[in-house]
């Protein structure tokens, strides 16, 4: 066991010098009341390529907060920028939870998830549930 700790502690290293990582954790707010969630932000140094991660916990299924809901949908603002699409927030039902990962490339940014009648919509319509202001680690 002793034998393994050194090379196990060298892959930690290794994994961590080739990428940098920050998160933020957040509530949701109402409609969708009790929602706990944290965005993670990972940049390659190598390449530079931006990965988001999104999960949130205790979330009520949309159905259930307006029946007419039918997703969790999540997009990204930047300054001067219209929001975009990044997807449908990968909902579970029986955990009451649900995630998503895609890519970025603004430093700054704001992380919305909006609550839509159609989850194949271009632009939010619905309300708000989460809008959380993240910057990307250097």
């Amino acid at each position: 066991m002793r034998a393994l700790l050194p090379i196990a502690t060298s892959l930690v290293l290794l994994a961590a010098a080739g990428c940098n990582k920050q998160s933020y954790k957040f509530d949701t707010k109402s409609p969708a009341h009790a929602g706990q969630g944290e965005v993670v932000l990972k940049v390659d140094k190598k390449t530079g390529n931006g990965t988001i991660e999104l999960t949130v916990e205790h979330l009520a299924p949309p159905e259930r907060i307006d029946g007419s809901m039918r997703a969790y949908v999540v997009w990204v603002a930047s300054a001067g920028k219209d929001p975009h699409k990044l997807g449908v927030l990968e909902y579970k039902a029986k955990k009451r939870a649900g995630s998503l990962s895609a890519t970025f490339s603004d430093d700054e940014m704001q992380i919305i998830v909006t609550l839509e009648k159609d989850p194949s919509v271009d632009t939010p319509t619905g309300v708000r549930v989460v809008e959380q202001d993240v910057i990307a680690p250097k």
